[in-house]
C-alpha cells in the first residue's frame, strides 16, 4: 500500500496562518470580533470565514504581492522532493484558501493538489468565501476527513491544529506541531510531535532507509521504491 502525506498549510507548510495575515492587513479590524465569536463556538468555521472576507478590500495584484513575501518552512522543498523520490503520494488539505497556497507555492516552484475553500473576486477589491461541498457533522469549511484517500493508502498527517484533529483520529500516523501534538498526546493517538518539515524529512528518512522492510510509524513500507 502506498505512503499518503496530508498536509495542512496554515501554521505547517507556512509557519505564519495566511488567513489571518492577510485579514490583518486588509480588513477592517471588525474581523478579529468574528474569530472572537469562532473562538468561542458561536459560529461555525464556514460563518466565521464568509464574514471576515466580507471584511476584505484588496485589489487581487496587491493580496498576492503580500502573500509572496511570506516564507513557507525552509526544509518543506527538500521534504518534497525526498517524498516524491520514495513514492509516496502529497496532497494539501487546508481549511484555508486555495488562491493563498497556490501563490505561494508557485512563488517557490513547487507544485501539489490542494483541497481548500476558494477566494472569489467580486471586483473593486471585494471577495466572497467558497467552499467544498459540506459533509455531516464536520465543523471545518473544507472536511478534511472527506479529502483524505481511503483503503489503499496508508495516510499520515502533518499538521498544526484545531482542523486537523477529526483527520488524527482515522489517519494511520501523525506528525504533529502545537495544539495537535497535545490532542494526540491526550487521545492515545500513535504520533510524533515535529517542531517543522526538518524533523519530518528526519523522520522519512530514518523509517524509509530500506523501502521494502522498514517501518514507518509502525507501518510495513513495502511499496515505497527508493
Amino acid at each position: 500500500m502506498k505512503l499518503h502525506f496530508v498536509l495542512d498549510f496554515d501554521g505547517t507548510i507556512c509557519p505564519t496562518d495566511t488567513t489571518d495575515f492577510i485579514l490583518e492587513t486588509f480588513a477592517d479590524p471588525a474581523w478579529r470580533e468574528v474569530e472572537a465569536d469562532w473562538e468561542t463556538g458561536l459560529i461555525d468555521t464556514r460563518t466565521c470565514l464568509s464574514r471576515q472576507v466580507d471584511l476584505l478590500d484588496v485589489q487581487p495584484e496587491v493580496l498576492d504581492a503580500k502573500l509572496r513575501t511570506l516564507p513557507l518552512d525552509p526544509a518543506f522543498p527538500a521534504f518534497v522532493t525526498e517524498a516524491r523520490r520514495r513514492g509516496a503520494e502529497l496532497q494539501i488539505v487546508s481549511d484555508g484558501f486555495k488562491r493563498f497556497i497556490d501563490v505561494m507555492l508557485e512563488a517557490k516552484g513547487i507544485s501539489l493538489p490542494t483541497r481548500s475553500n476558494h477566494l472569489q473576486p467580486l471586483g473593486s477589491g471585494r471577495w466572497a468565501a467558497q467552499f467544498p461541498p459540506p459533509a455531516p457533522r464536520c465543523q471545518n469549511g473544507t472536511c478534511k476527513c472527506a479529502a483524505a484517500p481511503r483503503g489503499r493508502e496508508r495516510v499520515v498527517l502533518i499538521g498544526d491544529g484545531k482542523s486537523d484533529f477529526c483527520l488524527a483520529e482515522r489517519a494511520d500516523f501523525v506528525l504533529a506541531k502545537g495544539r495537535l501534538a497535545e490532542f494526540c498526546r491526550i487521545h492515545d493517538i500513535p504520533h510524533q510531535r515535529i517542531s517543522g518539515f526538518a524533523d519530518a524529512l528526519d523522520y522519512l528518512l530514518q523509517n524509509a532507509s530500506t523501502p521494502r522492510t522498514a517501518a514507518f510509524g509502525g507501518l510495513e513500507l513495502e511499496d515505497i521504491h527508493a
